[in-house]
């Protein structure tokens, strides 16, 4: 390739020994290549717009984080990759704050440097501006709004806004029912990847088994069953994000392939040889402590950090009580909207309950609540009785028996209830008598083990 046409790569180092053998490689690698020791002397370099990647050296470069934010206020699509040391969380999050794209922890190998450099040039062109969150996260195609004002779910929206317009992983962490998938959403349709597809997939909820064919997809006659070629879900969102929901869940086994992902943007399908490249960002979601899984070897070191290169935690409803009444009047216009009738409202009464409530299912619980509480309540305003909020100072929510008789009484009326109804109450009493064994309860009711959960998720229940 010609000197002309080469992309022109800016890398800023503080170590002259350290400039030169990035210089080297990267210009091995097909790259013209400009060096420069500190930032004053980059935005020299940089007037100009040349250049197609910066790589800013945290440890090394005088000013590496002004510069950043520099670069991206002159060029708002402009890849810059940083190089930190492992352990520098903080210098991390300050470079994502300030633009910074994507991260590479020492130690690494140079070619991979260089093939984090060709990917983002080759992607730069499909990118589009990151969207800005102003006055919180409005609801919108595709995903649901974030609700509150409260100073932790503030937090929240600041870490949105921060990570958006990066590239790196994001781990959020936070109780079940606590709204991680929506954070997941938020940050890929704010992103530069939300022209390209967003694909879940629940990790605890998928046997052991079958986990890596989602993942990974197989060849035909890879297994038993396996009748034809299947794309797994890394190669479906090429271009876009995967969300990896309860991270925690999935084997060591399955851990190591998934580090490989990440590392080389490559893989193989079961089953198969044919090496395939995806281009993917990576978002996972947890309610285990994951530093705490992998002290105890449940959970690879090496993933985790690359996992966690900007971790987000979700509160539970309980530390954000005073979101509840905006949560409450929204999550009933929901319910009014899927029903065509008008919008009901709680009672002060009502509304204490709730505020007093512990939530362990946290806001989906609350929602799961309210959307009973709009079909039972009689009236315009939902009143402390049609609650059923457990362990909460008031009064004594429905049995499961009573939440069958329930049922049974609307029916005999020649009520019309929506099947989602019926069912939730079933799978809740099947859980409740089960002591909370998702496998037993699945097999009393003759589904599998992977619908119960998705169940669960879907109408806020949790086992204990």
């Amino acid at each position: 390739m010609d000197e002309e046409q080469k992309a022109l790569v800016l890398i800023v180092c503080g170590q002259a020994r350290e400039l030169r053998s990035l210089t080297e490689a990267l210009a091995a690698g097909g790259f013209a290549v400009e060096g420069a020791a500190g930032g004053k002397e980059a935005e020299g370099l940089f007037a100009d717009h040349r250049h197609a990647l910066v790589v800013i050296d945290l440890a090394s470069a005088e000013g590496a984080l002004d510069l950043i934010r520099t670069l991206r206020s002159a060029d708002a699509l402009l890849p810059v990759i940083v190089l930190a040391e492992r352990g520098d969380s903080k210098g991390i999050a300050q470079a994502i704050e300030r633009g910074a794209s994507d991260c590479l922890a020492r130690p690494f190998q140079l070619q991979k440097l260089v093939s984090r450099v060709a990917q983002w040039i080759e992607r730069r062109g499909a990118l589009v501006q990151p969207v800005p969150i102003d006055g919180g996260l409005r609801e919108e195609p595709g995903f649901r709004k974030i609700v509150g004002s409260s100073d932790k779910i503030k937090d929240v929206f600041e870490s949105i806004r921060i990570v958006t317009a990066s590239d790196v992983p994001v781990l959020i962490q936070g109780e079940t029912g606590t709204g991680k998938e929506l954070v997941a959403r938020a940050i890929h349709y704010r992103g530069p990847r939300r022209r390209f597809p967003f694909f879940p997939v629940n990790c605890a909820a998928i046997p052991e088994t079958l986990l890596e064919s989602e993942l990974f997809g197989h060849e035909r006659g890879a297994f038993t069953g396996a009748v034809e070629r299947r794309k797994g879900k890394f190669e479906m969102a090429h271009g876009g994000t995967l969300f990896l929901d309860e991270i925690g869940e999935m084997p060591l086994s399955l851990q190591v392939k998934i580090l490989r992902v990440i590392e080389d943007h490559t893989f193989r399908r079961v089953g198969g040889n044919e090496l395939l490249h995806s281009d993917v960002r990576i978002i996972s979601a947890t309610n285990k402590d994951l530093a705490e899984e992998v002290r105890k070897g449940n959970f690879r070191d090496d993933l985790y950090y690359r996992l966690s290169v900007f971790p987000i935690y979700l509160p539970p409803l309980r530390e954000r009580k005073n979101d509840i009444p905006e949560l409450v009047e929204y999550f009933l216009q929901r319910a009014a909207a899927e029903t065509g009738q008008p919008p009901k409202r709680v009672s002060p009464a009502a509304m204490e309950l709730l505020r007093n409530a512990p939530w362990p299912g946290n806001v989906r619980e609350l929602q799961n609540v309210l959307k009973r509480a709009a079909l039972l309540a009689p009236g315009e305003v939902i009143e402390p009785q049609h609650l059923a909020v457990p362990g909460a100072q008031g009064p004594r929510p429905p049995t499961a028996l009573e939440d069958i008789e329930e049922v049974l009484s609307s029916l005999q009326k020649g009520q019309i209830l929506p099947l989602a109804k019926i069912e939730e109450v079933f799978i809740r009493q099947a859980i409740k008598i089960t002591g909370g064994n998702i496998t037993e309860a699945a097999n009393c009711l003759g589904v599998s083990r992977s619908t119960i959960y998705r169940k669960m998720e879907e109408y806020g229940l949790h086992s204990s």
